[in-house]
């Protein structure tokens, strides 16, 4: 819409292309810190946010059991059904396709770039995530969880 001749415009007038743009250098997100745990000076619970916060969340996630949570009887990654199977590269494959789905899910900007899975010695399955965020411009971060 044009703006005629002999109209006052006060203040600044902002382009649409800037006011849309979803681009930031981190994930802005907050939220209580998991594992929940009292907070000394700040109340019962601490605080966190951005990609510790993130980290800690996916962490949750793949530890936790489809049915586990209440209200959400779909959360979760379920991969302690993987523990009694064999350890083979079928059985990774597997692993690696619950968890790329599970993230999908539940985690939609979060973007899966690779999964490792492997067996330590102490016989507990080690699994490494490279993942990043969708709308971001530098946030590329690895997890490692034991299973």
């Amino acid at each position: 819409m044009a703006i005629p001749d002999d109209t006052s415009v006060f203040g600044k007038i902002t382009p649409k292309k800037s006011v849309n743009q979803n681009t930031l250098k981190e994930p802005y997100v907050k939220g209580f810190d998991y594992p929940l745990k009292s907070s000394p000076g700040n109340g019962y619970f601490s605080k966190s946010s951005g990609l510790g916060l993130i980290k800690n969340m996916l962490k949750s996630f793949l530890k936790t059991s489809r049915g586990e949570r209440f209200m959400l009887m779909d959360y979760g990654a379920n991969l302690q059904k993987f523990l009694m199977e064999p350890l083979d590269q079928s059985t990774f494959r597997l692993i690696k396709d619950e968890i790329e789905e599970s993230i999908r899910k539940y985690f939609r900007r979060v973007q899966v770039n690779k999964i490792q899975v492997f067996e330590t010695r102490d016989n507990n399955l080690l699994v490494k995530l490279f993942l990043s965020i969708k709308d971001s411009t530098s946030a590329n971060f690895n997890l490692e969880v034991r299973i």
